[in-house]
């Protein structure tokens, strides 16, 4: 690698964990360090493959100052583990989307390729192939450029592949062109809940879904080539998410052909419903415009218009519009469709009009404020004008039913004429150039610059810190349920800034004070049974509140146990201890890089806390005096203000006692703790519509009847994330139990089964009361 040098830079050595094997090894490279004072200023970085390829880009990754430019040489460069970018203004550029390629076919951790969240996003010129999950997903970004990208499983359409080649999901301004997307098990290309939205020159093939537009609102497809796909051109509405009811979409100038490939979605995704041979599907989206495309030899449907409702899914969210309304197509050229239909509502109605079927079809299932008569002249939900020779069918969805298809009642109308007309055309999307830089981002570089590399220059343990006995001033602590990370023992202490309070909150993290820290250090017994065979420490982590916010990072203990080094890129220890049941067991605990770390500890892309909650301290500890509340503790030392007494503050269950609470109490304790800090409406699972936090009562919302969205193989062939009596149906139950990168829940932090968890939810799950219908699901 050609690491340019910034002014100012002095050399120190660090800790390389040597990834690519899975050892720890005591390998030392060199790299800058910037020496205060200094101004940063963006530079060129150029890359080549290599065995250090993974360590080096994701340290230069966390180290970027907004306008860095990363270029990877040709070649193909093999990562283990997903890259993650959240500084804005970064563009990571290749020598071609076929010279130059990320290959994650030896993936161990991370369900992605690349995961950004930074502003004034630019990917171009490089390739991404077989990642676990997704390949590149970005995430809450303003300004995101796709150009020239390459996403590919290059074996073949597969259910286990992952689900999204392109991705991003509650973006604003994203421009996607001259990209191509082959072989992901949902959507090659996928915009979703994002606002402001080009898609153009585009290749999409060999996909479930070649280009999907989910719950977007203000969106351009055009030019692009979509062929060979189980359904081209998707334009979807779907429940339960934050961003609802898309609308504004014009779909024109494309090329839609022979997408007639085996649908392989794993079971319970949406996209598994689609029809092999679909050429654009539009589903309970409001304003698009489909025209001056060519559809040609698409199957079942060469384009088909339809509520929600036709595919039969439970609907729980009351301020989701399943009905697709002001659909305008005109001017296409359609030809060769409907020849062999595919899925259930393909082969009946191909048993009641025969095939070819007609080029246009619809649901004929309107919003009731439609179904008043005058209403329906100031909203259509369809507009059909100058498609050719074709044939259309209104299939009246509602009134088929087999009773009606027996005695003849149901009639299916082939009537163009109350369909035919115009409309006003929707406005083009305008998106906006990219920002300037904002240097005074430099602020989280300078944090990490100015990290100590030696954990004991922290001061924070008596002696070198191998035993965990706290510094004068240093708070240990414990919590009612704790984070499960592979069964490790956790040491966690808070060293405020001298004379500085923390302020009470009933509800989320205590409010803590500029200059405090939070420190973890993750341990395992040597043997579970006997507390006095000592331990083998793992990592030590820190977060510390500065002015500008929250950081974190972790420090690497040595085989020694005398120290532990910084490490902003991660890594990997190998540990083996005896379990609780007396056998013995090995893992490689990951390290998570500095980026990881808002893989969880994200609140709107803002670095929190996530566990010191009063709920979650009201408990006894052991300290150096004795027993004693630890909120009693802080108030009897001055140490938090405005603080009740313990017994009026809500505690939270714990999730191991059944004493502390019902099943139902206990298990949604430890989901909030385990997945509400991500499944909540500011946390990175955001988009999937599920919050698991202990406060959150509305069942649809916990994932009763849910939909799963975004899950790939991760539903594991099941149709809603909990089935009430039915935990064998339900997705959550698949995702705690999995080992599957793809899968398993949560993703950092959990290569062991968590078993005693699985065997309480579970029950939880089962006890649940079903209503009849429910349990004929």
């Amino acid at each position: 690698m050609n690491m340019l040098s910034r002014p100012g830079t002095r050399v120190h050595s660090v800790l390389l964990l040597c990834l690519w094997t899975g050892l720890v090894c005591l390998t030392t490279v060199s790299f800058t360090h910037a020496a205060a004072p200094r101004e940063l200023k963006p530079a060129t970085y150029t890359f080549s493959p290599g065995p250090e390829f993974q360590f080096e880009f994701q340290e230069r990754l966390i180290e970027a100052v907004p306008g860095d430019i990363l270029e990877l040489k040709a070649g193909t460069y093999h990562l283990h583990s997903g890259l993650n970018l959240v500084t804005d203004n970064v563009t990571i550029r290749g020598a071609g989307q076929d010279k130059t390629i990320l290959s994650f076919k030896n993936q161990r951790d991370g369900s992605f390729g690349l995961l950004a969240s930074g502003d004034n996003l630019v990917l171009e010129n490089f390739a991404v192939e077989d990642t676990s999950h997704n390949a590149i997903k970005v995430l809450g970004a303003e300004n995101v450029t796709f150009r020239g990208v390459r996403t590919e499983w290059t074996d073949g359409p597969k259910t286990t592949n992952g689900a999204y080649g392109l991705y991003p999901v509650q973006c604003r301004n994203v421009l996607i062109e001259n990209c191509i997307a082959i072989g992901a098990a949902d959507a090659g290309i996928y915009v979703g809940q994002s606002t402001d939205v080009v898609v153009r020159g585009s290749r999409a093939e060999a996909n479930v879904a070649g280009i999907e537009i989910e719950n977007t609102i203000n969106a351009d497809v055009y030019d692009n080539v979509v062929t060979n796909n189980t359904g081209g051109l998707l334009v979807f509405d779907l429940p339960g998410l934050p961003q609802k009811n898309g609308r504004h979409v014009r779909v024109f100038r494309n090329h839609i052909f022979k997408n007639n490939l085996a649908n392989f979605a794993p079971k319970g995704n949406m996209v598994a419903s689609v029809p092999a041979g679909s050429g654009v599907l539009i589903m309970a989206t409001d304003e698009v415009e489909v025209f001056e495309n060519r559809i040609e030899d698409n199957r079942s449907f060469s384009v088909s218009v339809v509520s929600f409702l036709i595919y039969g899914k439970k609907l729980k969210d009351p301020h989701y519009d399943p009905f697709p309304e002001q659909v305008y197509i005109y001017d296409n050229t359609i030809k060769g469709g409907g020849t062999d239909p595919d899925g259930e509502l393909g082969l009946l109605l191909k048993s009641i009009v025969g095939t070819p079927l007609p080029a246009i079809v619809y649901d004929g299932v309107t919003a009731p404020s439609q179904q008043k008569g005058e209403q329906a002249t100031k909203t259509r939900s369809l507009t059909l004008a100058n498609n050719g020779d074709v044939g259309f069918l209104n299939i009246d969805f509602s009134n088929l039913t087999p009773a009606n298809i027996a005695t003849g009642k149901y009639r299916p109308s082939g009537d163009l004429a109350p369909f035919e007309g115009t409309q006003e055309s929707l406005q083009p999307v305008k998106l906006k150039p990219h920002g300037a830089p904002n240097l005074s981002q430099n602020t989280t570089l300078n944090v990490y610059y100015d990290a100590p590399r030696k954990l004991s220059e922290l001061k924070l343990f008596k002696g070198n810190g191998a035993d965990q006995q706290p510094a004068a001033g240093v708070i240990p602590y414990d919590l009612i349920t704790t984070l499960f990370t592979d069964y490790t023992s956790k040491h966690r202490f808070i060293r405020l800034p001298p004379g500085k309070q923390i302020s009470y909150q009933q509800a989320g993290v205590l409010e803590f004070p500029v200059g405090t820290m939070l420190i973890k250090t993750f341990a395992y017994p040597k043997d579970m049974r006997d507390s006095q065979a000592g331990e083998r420490l793992l990592e030590t982590r820190v977060e510390f509140l500065e002015p500008t916010g929250w950081y974190g990072y972790s420090y690497i203990w040595n085989e020694a146990q005398t120290d532990a080094e910084l490490s902003l890129g991660g890594g990997e220890v190998e540990v083996d201890w005896i379990h609780a049941d007396g056998q013995p067991r090995s893992t490689r605990h990951l390290v998570p890089n500095a980026n990881q770390c808002l893989s969880c500890h994200s609140h709107h892309d803002k670095y929190v806390p996530i566990g010191p909650t009063a709920a979650n301290l009201n408990r006894m500890f052991d300290y150096a005096h004795g027993a004693e509340n630890q909120l009693a503790y802080l108030k009897r030392n001055d140490l938090i203000k405005d603080c009740p007494e313990p017994d009026a503050i809500e505690r939270l269950p714990a999730f191991a006692d059944a004493h502390s609470g019902n099943v139902n109490e206990r298990v949604r304790a430890y989901l909030s703790v385990n997945c509400g800090h991500c499944h909540s409406p500011g946390g990175n699972a955001r988009t999937t519509g599920l919050d698991l936090r202990y406060l959150q009562q509305d069942p649809a919302k916990i994932g009763v009847w849910k939909t799963p969205v975004a899950a790939g193989r991760g539903s594991g062939g099941r149709s809603y994330d909990i089935v009430p009596g039915a935990p064998e149906k339900s997705i959550l139950m698949h995702r705690l139990q999995s080992n599957d990168l793809a899968a398993r829940m949560p993703n950092i932090g959990n290569r062991i089964v968590h078993q005693e968890a699985v065997e309480l939810i579970r029950q939880w799950i089962s006890e649940m009361e079903a209503t009849n219908d429910e349990a004929a699901q």
